[in-house]
């Protein structure tokens, strides 16, 4: 595609193997771990990249708009939700306790409040604050522009300025949990401008070489690791940073930094390789999907272990009631990359098979309702 941003190609497949990584115990690759935890980061990256490719033309009809996004978003969430639910309900029939139960609650409420009710699509609790942050900006913006007001630095400040509100929220305020779906969209907010505005101000003066990028980048985050006394580690999904207010968004520009330079030096590779292409227009899918990837390869090796000799070891009790439980032959840290693998083909699939048929679903419907 001619006007393909390859940069942001690269940065959205990055993102989602380190998401499907963060999920399987870092799937035994380490892609500068040590200095930049995949928590702090890896969704807020997805958040900036939205922003990135925010464009004004969308405020003529932001209405519009907001039912796009909901389309795009919240109804494939929806679906997917309710697809979960069922997996889930089948899966009790055998003994299995992972997720809640199948009701009208959890297939309606629990997705737009936390997120993880059928656990095997709990990475679509990011969908909800996406949505509400993309609503949320178009009006603003339009505001602004109906009063002849928009500074983008000025809109930034006040972005953070919500977001550590939320922050100190988190570290003194009480029933966190009730709040999580408002904190997490503050909490995000800055994000999503940090994209726009990136994009309209800072992109062009990003011409600092990678040496003295990546030594000013790594030698500030050795800084706030030595001051913190280890790496900071945070879980934004349940407003969980340790009783930081403004270290985590610090951590997290500095990972996204780093990988939005990776991405540019990986732009002209990112043009040549399927692969990477691949990956990046099957994010929203792996988000979807990886954890049934993960349940795919546990079942294998349960498979293995009950029928034949192999694997004698694997735990089907913690298999049938612990998601996080990855079984490793020979207790082999590097089988997780076997997870890692199937986190990301495993969802590829899925949506191939979705497209098949929603196509072979299109093609007949002319042909029944013909008179």
């Amino acid at each position: 595609m001619k006007n393909k941003n390859y940069q942001f190609v690269f940065l959205y497949a990055i993102g989602s193997i380190l998401i499907v990584a963060g999920h399987c115990n870092n799937g035994s690759i380490n892609l500068a771990f040590d200095f930049f935890d995949i928590y702090t980061f890896h969704l807020a990256l997805f958040i900036f990249a939205s922003g990135y490719f925010y464009k004004e033309k969308y405020e003529s009809n932001p209405l519009k708009y907001i039912w796009k996004k909901f389309k795009k978003l919240i109804i494939p969430m929806y679906m997917v939700n309710l697809f979960c639910g069922i997996f889930i309900l089948i899966l009790k029939r055998y003994g299995f306790s992972i997720g809640a139960e199948f009701s009208l609650y959890n297939i309606l409420i629990a997705p737009l409040k936390d997120g993880h009710q059928f656990v095997y699509n709990m990475c679509f609790w990011f969908v909800v604050p996406l949505f509400m942050i993309e609503s949320f900006n178009i009006f603003i913006r339009k505001l602004n522009k109906k009063i002849g007001f928009n500074y983008e630095y000025f809109n930034t400040i006040v972005y953070f300025m919500f977001g550590i509100g939320v922050l100190c929220f988190a570290k003194y305020g009480s029933n966190i949990q009730n709040h999580l779906f408002i904190l997490r969209f503050f909490y995000f907010l800055p994000y999503y401008q940090l994209g726009i505005l990136y994009h309209k101000k800072i992109e062009k003066h990003d011409t600092l070489c990678n040496e003295k990028y990546f030594l000013l980048l790594f030698g500030i985050q050795f800084i706030l690791i030595t001051m913190n006394k280890g790496l900071p580690s945070y879980s934004p999904s349940w407003m969980q940073f340790n009783g930081q207010i403004f270290l985590p968004y610090l951590e997290a520009i500095l990972g996204i930094a780093f990988w939005l330079r990776i991405s540019k030096i990986m732009e002209e590779y990112t043009k040549k390789s399927k692969l990477i292409n691949c990956v990046a227009d099957h994010a929203y899918s792996i988000m979807a999907y990886q954890f049934f990837g993960f349940f795919f390869v546990k079942s294998i090796f349960a498979l293995f272990s009950k029928y034949t000799p192999c694997f004698s070891n694997f735990d089907f009790v913690a298999f049938k009631n612990n998601v996080w439980y990855y079984y490793l032959p020979f207790n082999m840290n590097q089988w997780l990359i076997v997870y890692l693998i199937f986190g990301i083909v495993t969802p590829i699939l899925i949506n191939n098979i979705i497209v098949y048929y929603k196509e072979k679903i299109t093609n007949i419907l002319p042909i029944l309702y013909r008179k």
